[in-house]
């Protein structure tokens, strides 16, 4: 994998005086590798990097869907578990993994065929609701000293502003986000009339024609909550 930091460290090493042998050694890396970046200017290193950073095309035959995906959301950007939970229900069990699919998006975006429109939301206050009215849900991720990744889950009732939170080591897939809703509801000894998400989360597959489309999953379990959903559009 052609790793930019790896590219910055040797690059500042070579500015400090530092050696092929030594930064090698220092960063516990191959001296090709070191050689090789230690010689590249900026220039070189993103036209290697365009070159190499996508050898693995298992997802290449769902470009048309997945830029598809991203046309029906205005280009906006999306949680990647919901664009592989969308080719996972079209087609079945895919090849590869999220990450793949994250690398093979990042390749579409790095060579523009997939331009991503980065909007500035704006926010306004919302009246005061009733108890058992609304919950709002979002997601998050942080990043332990030790190196481990959590993904977080948190849920708040709009009224009592009471929370429930968790977290996982790993991205979150539709099932999962519909279990720990599940748990939350237990904990709030209740069921929510309303639920306010992010279009750009893992339920909501697109907005066609103003009307929003959900996961097969993530639609069945609303009907059966009898949930009412507000999607905040960007």
């Amino acid at each position: 994998m052609i790793k930019e930091k790896m590219y910055e460290k040797v690059q500042l090493f070579k500015r400090q005086g530092y050696s092929i042998s030594e930064i090698s050694s220092d960063m516990e890396i191959d001296p090709k590798t070191a050689a090789k970046y230690y010689a590249m200017d900026e220039r070189e290193f993103k036209a290697y990097r365009r070159e190499h950073m996508f050898r693995d095309k298992v997802f290449e035959e769902y470009e048309k869907d997945i830029l598809k995906v991203y046309e029906m959301n205005e280009f906006q950007r999306l949680n990647m578990s919901a664009v592989y939970d969308y080719l996972e229900e079209k087609y079945g069990t895919l090849l590869g993994n999220e990450q793949t699919l994250r690398n093979y998006i990042d390749y579409l975006i790095e060579t523009e065929k997939l331009r991503l429109n980065e909007k500035i939301r704006l926010y306004t206050k919302v009246p005061e609701l009733p108890f058992g009215r609304q919950m709002q849900l979002d997601f998050g991720q942080h990043r332990c000293r030790s190196g481990l990744k959590l993904y977080i889950f948190a849920s708040l009732l709009s009224a009592s502003r009471y929370k429930y939170v968790t977290f996982q080591e790993h991205p979150f897939r539709t099932k999962e986000v519909i279990s720990h809703l599940l748990n939350s509801f237990d904990y709030f000894k209740g069921v929510p009339l309303e639920i306010v998400i992010d279009q750009d989360n893992l339920m909501v597959v697109s907005e066609n024609a103003g009307d929003i489309i959900y996961t097969d999953d993530f639609k069945y379990f609303i009907e059966e909550q009898k949930i009412r959903m507000y999607v905040c559009r960007a």
